[in-house]
């Protein structure tokens, strides 16, 4: 594992996701997929490379959905932050408001646990403010133990739970 806290923090860089990025997109999110598929396999399939190609290339292009995108280098993205502003307006039970919706976070498996989720999340957080939201919100599966404790690391709370049967 490449140890990033011992280098400069200068050459780690978040920003948006181009179409040239794709192609370095595609392994962190079979790496999510391949996530889900084995924590719930009655629930997901299995995700192809040509599955990931086309959800990405359609959310970089869609102007709904943004991804961002954490280079070390330059050359490589050892991080992605997919997600997408949401209004609830005129709802019966909920006041009118702007949120921040995370719709997938994935690090590549050799750059985990040293601060590129972190990071992330501090990123799309700024964003959410100068987008004026009034907070960040994302689901996690139960399974998912790993991403729990980052997410509760990082201060974020449980606010309702899913049942099923």
């Amino acid at each position: 594992m490449e140890d990033l806290t011992k280098k400069k923090q200068d050459i780690i860089k978040i920003r948006k996701a181009e179409n040239s990025d794709i192609e370095l997109i595609i392994p962190i999110m079979l790496e999510i997929s391949k996530l889900h598929e084995e924590g719930r396999p009655d629930i997901f399939k299995e995700k192809t490379r040509i599955d990931a190609e086309k959800e990405l290339k359609d959310k970089v292009n869609s102007g709904i959905s943004h991804i961002l995108v954490c280079n070390i280098n330059e050359a490589t993205i050892c991080g992605i932050l997919i997600y997408r502003v949401k209004y609830i307006e005129n709802h019966n039970n909920l006041k009118d408001t702007k949120i921040l919706w995370i719709e997938e976070i994935g690090v590549n498996e050799k750059y985990r646990r040293q601060g590129i989720g972190s990071r992330l999340i501090k990123e799309v957080r700024n964003i959410a403010k100068k987008e004026g939201c009034s907070r960040v919100e994302l689901n996690c599966w139960c399974f998912n133990e790993n991403a729990i404790k980052f997410y509760k690391k990082i201060g974020m709370k449980e606010q309702r739970i899913n049942m099923e049967i």
